[in-house]
């Protein structure tokens, strides 16, 4: 029976062959009956062929010497100590000749480890099965993508920028929460971004951009004026991390926080929640205050221990931003008159304070030409102020992501101390604390 049934199925196969002529077709397509293969013609327009699913690849075709190189994988793993490595190509697979390599699993995978400099050139990822390396290893899948010759420039368009996408939520017109992502990218560190002073978080929509596109999924909160009591952000920004972690897939136990301008107060308060909490920020963690206000909330014992990396921004020179002004036509007060009064004597305080041994700190003072509000605008915008794009692109990159040096140009305390010339009115007491009172409590 088994027999007969082999030769009815080849002998259609031949009659379809005599009569192919009638059929419009593109190719034949080999078609296994038991262990008998026969050919049967395959039908324009009917079930095109699927490309292929490359079981591993690069994020991006391109990348730059001092780029963190992520790749998805898609196949079947064996499950026992599966890895990813970089190798030149024509290099064998000495461990020697691995340029950076991590521990794999399906999904988005960063190369981080033990990662070296990638001169221009073209690379290969190869992917090894239970811990296999040398010359006697296998390799199961590659994929090859190139190095260019210059290194991406700190505070220049991201390589994610054309991937970013947003979900926002408004209130009475205004913007009032947002997640930016990367569209495809998963494990991408997530950044907490707090606005100033119930500002429309569309104000901010070129820098969100911006930071998003260098590769992490940014969670943007309205400052809503209740920077005093920054405890009302805990649970919703709890909330938020877990959508990012759920929704987008961001990795929320390498977490950033930053802030401007009453914002800018709130990030040590709020990050050391999170952290004390075990709910974000455990792998790795760094604060950015953005011409901040005061850092409310918090007490000095809790500067005096907190050990994440902190970077200080101040604009407006060695004596702040204290000047009457117009809000330009992006801003949400639009044509409305401020004076602002951002003390440098804050930022000052909170650096002093800020002891523990492990606290990696930078402090970093602006140009005078610049308002309150130099974090603001359109994409397009942001782009030509690389003297506040820089420091964070390069702070970020080094805290959170590489860990390669900075060249940061920061400025001591005492520099900008001795170069405070004004002494105008400000509200100088918080939390207990007296910043104008430069000669006790602040700096014994």
């Amino acid at each position: 029976m088994k027999l007969l049934f082999k030769i009815i199925i080849a002998v259609l196969g031949s009659i379809t062959l005599l009569f192919s002529a009638s059929i419009e077709k593109k190719t034949w397509a080999p078609v296994m009956v038991d262990d008998i293969i026969i050919f049967l013609p395959g039908m324009e327009g009917n079930n095109p062929p699927l490309p292929p699913v490359k079981p591993i690849k690069t994020v991006l075709g391109t990348y730059h010497p001092n780029d963190t190189v992520s790749i998805i994988v898609n196949t079947q793993l064996s499950g026992d100590r599966d890895w990813v490595g970089i190798y030149k190509v024509g290099d064998n697979n000495d461990w020697g000749n691995v340029v950076a390599w991590n521990w794999v699993s399906n999904g988005t995978i960063w190369l981080t480890k033990n990662k070296k400099q990638m001169p221009a050139g073209e690379y290969e990822i190869r992917l090894f099965f239970h811990n296999e390396y040398g010359a006697g290893a296998t390799v199961r899948a590659t994929y090859r993508f190139t190095v260019s010759g210059n290194a991406r420039e700190f505070g220049t368009e991201g390589p994610y920028l054309n991937q970013v996408k947003s979900v926002k939520t408004s209130q009475n017109g205004k913007v009032v929460e947002a997640i930016y992502y990367v569209e495809n990218v998963d494990n991408l560190p997530t950044i907490i971004f707090m606005s100033g002073w119930k500002s429309n978080l569309d104000s901010y929509k070129g820098f969100l951009t911006y930071v998003a596109s260098l590769g992490y999924c940014v969670i943007a909160k309205q400052e809503r004026g209740k920077c005093f009591t920054p405890n009302v952000y805990e649970q919703e920004l709890t909330d938020l991390l877990v959508t990012a972690q759920n929704t987008y897939h961001a990795d929320t136990t390498k977490l950033g926080m930053i802030g401007h301008s009453s914002g800018g107060g709130t990030v040590h308060y709020l990050m050391n929640y999170l952290r004390k909490n075990n709910i974000a920020g455990n792998t790795k963690s760094v604060v950015m205050s953005i011409d901040g206000w005061f850092p409310f909330g918090t007490t000095k014992e809790l500067l005096n221990t907190f050990d994440t990396p902190t970077l200080l921004m101040q604009f407006g020179g060695f004596d702040g931003i204290n000047h009457d002004g117009i809000h330009p036509d992006w801003d949400d007060y639009a044509g409305d008159p401020y004076h602002h009064y951002q003390d440098p004597k804050i930022n000052l305080a909170i650096f002093k304070l800020l002891i523990h041994i492990n606290t990696e700190k930078e402090y970093i003072v602006l140009e005078a030409n610049n308002n309150h509000s130099y974090i603001a605008g359109t994409y397009d915008m942001l782009l030509t102020r690389q003297d506040v794009l820089a420091p964070i692109d390069e702070f970020l990159n080094h805290t959170l992501g590489t860990g390669d040096a900075m060249n940061l140009v920061n400025q001591s305390a005492d520099v900008i101390l001795n170069d405070l010339v004004s002494e105008y009115q400000y509200y100088c007491h918080t939390s207990g604390f007296n910043f104008c009172d430069l000669d006790n409590l602040v700096f014994p």
